[in-house]
């Protein structure tokens, strides 16, 4: 039997950040990676500055630019083929965001990382059961069949976390549609190192640097659009392409064509609870939103730091552990408010959705402070539960201004009628959400409680 305080199930990014929290507060650690060496499917390249500077104070964040790295400015959207990009910088004092290969961060973290004094990382050992006594977690049990005692806990193994029903907390997930991901090096963006946002197909595409001369794309594409490599190509060739400036457009339809791409699925995953006795969830594991505003690693540090805040000065007690459930949730749900909220309204179709989008970009290039403020919600900046619910009514009657106003293009009062009532419908339906989830939060502020762990027939 292995003896730690505190064991990590899952050597990814945010595993292997808290390592770095935990074991910086001196805890003695051991990861446990199923995988030899990293995940083989696509995961998160793009980190905001808020998560840079967590990284910064792990004294991270040094070696991934070093190892090739890159700085993010902020992002630019297009509404697209016919229309002009928005720019939307990162605020001045916030620092760089960072884009960079994801084998690449997993493995220079791992080496930096695994260098820590009290840290432990076994590669190729899945977790695949708890360790109990009564109705608290006391460990973990590998494939092998050992044993890995520790006061804590954290699992850290992904939206997919093989050991988080165990605990009885399935989360509500909704596949919302496909990322086809590949790419493309010698072609810079047009607007420099930032994430561009090309709006105008049947979903939004993702572009943004991960390292020198190489650009990403993730482009979304609905369910049950294409299947097999020539459908999906031929696809996005029609109904993407045209929204994508040139020269990028012909170095992504060559590298769709001539290259491997991957595709993986895009979900809206919703906890309720994220932590129970000896045992919490940071990252993924703890829920996700579709990664259209690459909030999740931002949301993993938000989660390592806070998690280390609360067991400092108590250490692993159900009091501290329910601390850092309030705590996360109170950041995490306007994350994914605002993440599912942006991603309805650019992917949508109909005439509200539509209006609604027209609105967004009405609103954004009508000053630096209005863009200024969505910034700051999208990359965690502004932690407030308000600051969604009062953009999105700014944007709401932007929307409707754009309407009445005649520059969506309908001539008849009537027609332009029948947009605005769509907008409403489609608006306060969003809004409504919004607000429940906020008041949610809230409410659960005062009333959350650590989830209790299901009871088995035997404890070890």
């Amino acid at each position: 039997m292995i003896r730690s305080d505190v064991v990590i199930v899952g050597g990814g990014f945010s595993g292997l950040a808290a390592a770095a929290a935990l074991s910086g507060e001196g805890a003695r650690v051991l990861v446990l990676e199923r995988a030899q060496t990293w995940d083989p499917h696509f995961r998160g390249e793009l980190i905001h500055p808020r998560g840079v500077r967590a990284l910064g104070r792990l004294g991270l964040s040094d070696a991934l630019f070093e190892a090739g790295g890159v700085e993010v400015e902020g992002f630019a959207a297009s509404p697209g083929s016919d229309g002009a990009s928005v720019i939307l910088p990162y605020r001045e004092d916030s620092g760089p965001g960072l884009g960079i290969d994801h084998p690449l961060m997993v493995m220079t973290l791992r080496r930096e990382v695994a260098a820590r004094a009290n840290v432990k990382i076994l590669t190729g050992h899945p977790a695949t059961d708890f360790m109990r006594a009564g109705e608290r977690i006391t460990g973990v049990i590998g494939a092998d069949g050992a044993s890995h005692r520790a006061d804590l806990v954290v699992l850290a193994d992904g939206r997919q976390s093989r050991l988080r029903a165990k605990l009885g907390l399935e989360p509500d997930i909704t596949l919302l549609s496909y990322t086809v991901a590949f790419g493309v090096e010698g072609t810079p963006l047009p607007l420099g190192s930032r994430g561009h946002v090309f709006l105008g197909g049947p979903g939004p595409i993702l572009a943004y640097p991960y390292g020198e001369g190489a650009v990403r794309f993730c482009i979304d594409v609905p369910l049950g659009a294409a299947k097999g490599k020539p459908a999906i190509v031929a696809y996005i060739a029609r109904h993407y392409a045209a929204h994508v400036p040139s020269p990028l457009r012909e170095a992504m339809l060559e590298a769709l064509t001539l290259r491997p791409f991957e595709g993986c699925a895009n979900h809206s995953m919703l906890t309720q609870a994220c932590a129970a006795p000896g045992v919490v969830m940071v990252g993924d594991a703890g829920g996700c939103a579709h990664p259209l505003t690459a909030s999740g690693m931002t949301n993993g540090m938000n989660d390592v730091l806070t998690l280390a805040d609360v067991l400092g000065p108590r250490g692993a007690t159900n009091e501290a552990l329910n601390e850092y459930q309030r705590r996360r949730y109170d950041f995490v749900r306007m994350r994914e408010v605002f993440t599912d909220a942006l991603y309805e309204v650019f992917r949508g179709s109909d005439p509200g959705s539509q209006a609604l989008q027209a609105g967004v970009f009405r609103y954004w290039r009508g000053s630096t402070k209005r863009r200024a403020a969505s910034m700051d919600i999208l990359s965690g900046e502004d932690v407030r539960p308000s600051a969604f619910v009062s953009e999105y009514s700014r944007v709401f009657g932007s929307s409707a201004v754009n309407v009445m106003s005649g520059v969506i293009d309908d001539p008849a009062l009537r027609a332009r009628m029948k947009v605005l009532r769509s907008l409403a419908k489609t608006s306060l339906g969003r809004l409504e959400t919004a607000v429940n989830k906020t008041a949610r939060t809230v409410m659960n502020r005062y009333r959350l409680d650590l989830h209790q762990v299901p009871a088995v027939e035997r404890s070890v």
